[in-house]
C-alpha cells in the first residue's frame, strides 16, 4: 500500500499514521465529500485469517452503530481487489491528536483536565453497553485525546462483541484484551459483560491519577495472579470520593462493581478534582516527602514513588520550580524509582535534574554520582520497567513564589 493510492474509487491515502496488531491507519481524503478522514487497512498477512477478518468486519458492523461525540464515528467499510490482493478498509473520522498512552507518557497530566477524559470515556462506554456492546479492550492506547485537549474518544471495537455473545476468549481458547487491564473473569473463559470494561476503566482511573498502573508484572501470569488476588494501594485523592470510586471499579467480583457506566458516570462528575491537600505550605509538603521516604525505608518503593509523583507538582505549584526543595523532590523520586525496578527512567530523571539551573554545586554532585550508579545499573540489568514520568512535566504546575531555599537534606540515609 502506497500514498496516492485510492480505494474504492473515493479514498486516497495521503500519510501513514501508524500500524497495530491487525492494520495500519493511514490520513486519507474523501474525494467525494472533500475531507479528511483516516483509513484502517486490515494487513495483508491477515487476509486470509478468518479471526482477523471477523475482527475487522465486526469493528465495522459494531462501531457504526454507535453514535457519541466521544466515540470515534465510523462512516464506511469495504474491500477491494488488486495485484495485491484483497485489501479490506474500515474509513474513520479523523481525530487529530494523541492516544492517552502518549499523554501520560509526559507526565501526569493537571488531574481535572484529566478527570474530564475520564468522564468522556465513561459516557461512551455507557453509550456503548446501552446498545448491548461490550468494548473489551479499554486501555489508553485505544483513547484519542484531541489537539485541543478538551476532548477524549474511543476507538477500536475490533475485538468488541454483542453481551449476549461475549466470553473471555477467543475461538482458540487465547485470553481477549490486554493483559494489565484485563477483569479477573475475563482470564476463565466465563461470561463476560459490561463489568469488565469497567474494571478497565477503573485501571485507567488509577493510571490518571497515580501516574502507574495498580497492579505491576513481567509475565501474563503474573499478572492473572495480581487481578485475581492482589489489593493495589489505595489512591490518596483530595476527594475520599475518588479514592472509594476506584476501589469499586477494581472489585474483583462483578456484583461488586458499580452496575452501570451510567452509575460510574454520576459518581464521576461529582468528584472534586485534585490529588493533593490544597493549600498546604512548604513545611508540610518537607513532612509528607520524608513520610515517602520512609516508606521507601521500610520497603515500599512503590508508595513511596505513588506519593512523590503528586508531590514534586505541589513542590512546583508553591516553592517554585528551580526551588532545590523541588528539585532535592525530584532526586528522591528518581531514588525510588530506580529501587522500585526502573533504573532506566530514574537515569533519565536524574540526567534532566543535572541540567536543571536551580541544582547548586553540591546537590548537582550528588546527582552525577547518582546518575553513574544507576546507568550502570541499567546497563548491567536492562531499564526495567518504562514510567511515564519527565521532568519538564512534573515541574509544569509550577510557577509559585519561591520562599527560600530551605530544607533539602536526607540525613544520613543510604543511596546509592
Amino acid at each position: 500500500m502506497h500514498k496516492g493510492k485510492v480505494l474504492g474509487g473515493r479514498y486516497r491515502l495521503d500519510e501513514f499514521l501508524g500500524r497495530g496488531g491487525f492494520g495500519v491507519v493511514w490520513r486519507a481524503t474523501d474525494l467525494v465529500l472533500g475531507r479528511s478522514v483516516a483509513v484502517k487497512l486490515l494487513l495483508a498477512e491477515h487476509a486470509e485469517d478468518r479471526e482477523a477478518v471477523g475482527r475487522f468486519v465486526s469493528e465495522a458492523q459494531l462501531a457504526s452503530k454507535l453514535s457519541n461525540p466521544y466515540i470515534v464515528t465510523v462512516h464506511d467499510y469495504g474491500r477491494v481487489t488488486d495485484e495485491e490482493g484483497e485489501i479490506r478498509y474500515l474509513v474513520m473520522e479523523l481525530v487529530r491528536g494523541r492516544p492517552l498512552s502518549a499523554v501520560l507518557k509526559d507526565g501526569l497530566p493537571d488531574h481535572g483536565r484529566a478527570l474530564t477524559w475520564m468522564a468522556q470515556i465513561c459516557e461512551a462506554l455507557d453509550v456503548a453497553h446501552r446498545d448491548g456492546v461490550i468494548h473489551r479492550d479499554i486501555k489508553p492506547e485505544n483513547v484519542m485525546i484531541a489537539d485541543s485537549g478538551d476532548r477524549a474518544k474511543v476507538l477500536d471495537f475490533g475485538i468488541a462483541r454483542m453481551m449476549a455473545q461475549s466470553t473471555g476468549l477467543t475461538s482458540t481458547g487465547s485470553v481477549v484484551g490486554t493483559v494489565p487491564y484485563l477483569a479477573p473473569e475475563c482470564w476463565s473463559g466465563g461470561s463476560v459483560d459490561g463489568r469488565a470494561d469497567l474494571y478497565a476503566f477503573g485501571v485507567m482511573l488509577y493510571e490518571v491519577s497515580t501516574g502507574r498502573r495498580p497492579f505491576r508484572a513481567d509475565s501474563p501470569y503474573e499478572y492473572l495472579r495480581k487481578h485475581m488476588d492482589e489489593t493495589p494501594p489505595r489512591v490518596r485523592s483530595e476527594d475520599p470520593a475518588l479514592a472509594d470510586l476506584i476501589a469499586r471499579l477494581l472489585a474483583k467480583q462483578p456484583a461488586d462493581r458499580p452496575a452501570a457506566a451510567g452509575e460510574v458516570l454520576e459518581r464521576l462528575r461529582g468528584i472534586r478534582p485534585g490529588m493533593r491537600p490544597p493549600g498546604a505550605s512548604p513545611d508540610q509538603l518537607r513532612r509528607r516527602a520524608d513520610q515517602a521516604w520512609q516508606h521507601g525505608v521500610e520497603g515500599r518503593a512503590g508508595d513511596a514513588v505513588d506519593m512523590l509523583v503528586q508531590l514534586v507538582p505541589e513542590f512546583a505549584r508553591i516553592c517554585g520550580p528551580a526551588d532545590p526543595r523541588t528539585l532535592r523532590t525530584c532526586h528522591d523520586l528518581a531514588l525510588w524509582l530506580a529501587r522500585d525496578g526502573s533504573p532506566g527512567a530514574a537515569a533519565d530523571l536524574l540526567e534532566a535534574l543535572t541540567a536543571e539551573p536551580g541544582t547548586g554545586p553540591e546537590a548537582r554532585a550528588d546527582l552525577r554520582r547518582d546518575l553513574a550508579h544507576w546507568q550502570g545499573e541499567a546497563t548491567r540489568l536492562g531499564p526495567g520497567r518504562a514510567r511515564p514520568l519527565s521532568l519538564r512535566a512534573l515541574l509544569a504546575t509550577g510557577g509559585g513564589t519561591g520562599g527560600g531555599t530551605g530544607g533539602g537534606g536526607r540525613g544520613g540515609a543510604q543511596r546509592g
